[in-house]
């Protein structure tokens, strides 16, 4: 009997063991199948705000005449206008060297002496000799002249009379040469003094003082350049030649040319164009051109890479902010405004474009209205609001932000 009851307690036991799995089976299953809430409320609030978005706000301008610059641009090289290795032009002991590395120096600068002894000791003998020659001289131009007195009273002959003059004439060809060589050796007594050929900055210096310097070395002690003004090398394309001549030929003074560096900032704006080379490059089909920039201050520094901006004049047009203009499969675009404030796509064809300004040569007339700021949320019909402030149409934008259907791809 007690065996029995055991039983039925245990079968008793697994039912509701089993009984209670089912009913925690069951509710887990209704809670998967059961949307929430939560979501619920979400996704009917994202509807809710695509049926109730507002008008996308924007910033607008008016489509004006104006007049724009006409440029021509192009990557270029600054180039000291001139360049020369400072050498020593007589061999000799470098005495003395009074520059310093990376010097301005003015023309006529002494930089460095080499030791002069040797060509003071050739000078004072040229001198010697010279000054024997000119005492030959006097005492030859004495005798020729009691020689023509004693002539004029038959007491010589006609032929030892001009034997005194040739004798004359030879010491005064000699004195002549004798002077010749005093110049000679006073210049290179000079050039013992080396100094600076032009205005410009000095290098880094290639010959330390007490080195044997000679007239036969190429490389010099130091190269010197010219820095201001300095020059400005690019090249611009044959089809621009056309425009760049008829510019040159209209203007009274030399075109305007700006150079900015790589980021932008403009180095100089002062430069004048000064000569085209005289024939194109057949392997790249350009055209050399030289600038010519005052450079006080040395913001150009020799070899330097610039951005080079040619002004040739200016056009009158209709002018757009050339942040307006928008490039899709059409081509070029900008989104106009009607009167109601609706969006249109309106193809436009360009003309000449600066950073800040667009020339629309087709596509649109003065007066029109076109959206500068807001367009990443415009379709073709959409109805905007336009706002004068740009600060209040990113605000209002952000505020929007959710309701249009890249960002319900987003949250997708």
């Amino acid at each position: 009997m007690s065996e029995f009851n055991a039983g039925r307690g245990r079968k008793s036991r697994s039912f509701y063991v089993w009984w209670g799995l089912g009913v925690l089976a069951a509710g887990l299953a209704y809670y998967m199948l059961t949307p929430d809430s939560t979501a619920t409320d979400q996704e009917s609030g994202r509807a809710r705000g695509m049926l109730g978005a507002g008008k996308v706000p924007v910033r607008a301008v008016t489509v004006q005449p104006g007049l724009i610059d006409q440029t021509l641009t192009a990557i270029a090289t600054v180039k000291p206008l001139q360049t020369v290795a400072v050498r020593g032009e007589v061999d000799g002991v470098l005495e003395r060297v009074y520059f310093n590395d990376g010097q301005s120096v003015q023309a006529g600068d002494v930089l460095a002496q080499i030791d002069p002894r040797t060509y003071q000791v050739q000078l004072d003998q040229a001198r010697g000799q010279l000054l024997q020659s000119q005492a030959q001289l006097k005492g030859a131009q004495q005798e020729l002249q009691r020689h023509r007195v004693l002539f004029q009273q038959n007491s010589v002959s006609r032929q030892a009379l001009e034997t005194k003059q040739t004798a004359v004439q030879q010491l005064q060809a000699q004195v002549v040469s004798q002077q010749a060589e005093v110049a000679r050796t006073q210049l290179q007594l000079d050039r013992t003094r080396i100094t600076a050929p032009l205005t410009g900055r000095l290098g880094l210096g290639k010959l330390d003082q007490g080195n044997l310097i000679s007239a036969a070395n190429t490389d010099g002690m130091v190269i010197i350049t010219q820095v201001d003004p300095i020059g400005v090398e690019f090249s611009l394309p044959q089809n621009q030649l056309t425009a760049l001549v008829q510019a040159m030929r209209q203007s009274q003074q030399p075109l305007r040319v700006e150079v900015t560096g790589s980021d932008g900032q403009v180095l100089s704006d002062k430069g004048r164009l000064q000569a085209l080379d005289n024939q194109i490059d057949v392997a790249t089909g350009t055209l050399r051109v030289k600038a010519e920039f005052d450079n006080p201050d040395e913001h150009l520094f020799p070899n330097q890479f610039v951005n080079a901006r040619v002004y040739l004049g200016q056009q009158q047009g209709l002018l757009i902010p050339s942040y307006a203009v928008q490039r899709g499969s059409v081509g070029t675009y900008v989104y106009t405004l009607n009167a109601d404030d609706k969006v249109h796509i309106q193809p436009v064809e360009l003309g000449t474009a600066s950073l800040d300004q667009t020339l629309v040569v087709s596509g649109l007339n003065a007066g029109d209205r076109i959206v500068v700021e807001g367009t990443d949320r415009l379709r073709e019909g959409s109805v905007v609001e336009v706002m004068e402030n740009g600060e209040k149409v990113r605000a209002a934008g952000a505020q929007h932000k959710g309701s249009g259907p890249d960002d319900e791809l987003e949250d997708d």
